[in-house]
């Protein structure tokens, strides 16, 4: 790289000695023109070189390992972007401030859902739906979105 900077400084001292030494007209064009050759190609010669190489490009698996700290991160926000969109589509049928949790585990870095925790002490339910049993309801839902059974899905008030 100090070499790269040293030819690109040297290349610029020689052009403010060639604009000096060298007489203006037409023979200025010439010389000026071929100088801007040379400029290019000190500019372009790192590029050069790095076309002339050899280079793998292919990707090994065991150059690259995910932090398991990040593997629980990752989890985590997943489990919940899956409680917001539970509790959302909950409010759009009109059963707002639900409150949903999610127990899960990770193991071998696998995500799996164990239970759901469904709390229904702030639970405001639109006239329009209050003759559905809203128990069903919301195990319907969360089912659709997490595949669990009825059994693990807790009700509190």
């Amino acid at each position: 790289m100090a070499g790269y900077i040293l030819s690109i400084l040297g290349i610029v001292i020689a052009g403010i000695i060639i604009d000096i030494i060298v007489p203006s007209g037409n023979i200025n064009k010439y010389i000026k023109s071929i100088y801007a050759i040379f400029v290019v190609a000190v500019i372009l010669s790192p590029l050069i070189n790095y076309l002339n190489k050899e280079h793998d490009l292919s990707l090994h698996y065991e150059d690259y390992q995910v932090s398991e700290q990040l593997l629980n991160y990752i989890s985590k926000q997943k489990v919940s972007s899956l409680e917001l969109q539970i509790e959302n589509s909950l409010n759009e049928e009109g059963f707002s401030n639900v409150d949903i949790k999610i127990n899960y585990s990770i193991e071998n870095n696998e995500l799996s859902i164990n239970s759901c925790t469904v709390n229904l002490q702030n639970l405001v339910i639109v006239a329009d739906k209050q003759h559905i049993n809203k128990y069903e309801f919301i195990i319907e839902v969360v089912q659709e979105h997490t595949n669990l059974t009825e059994e693990v899905i807790i009700f509190y008030e």
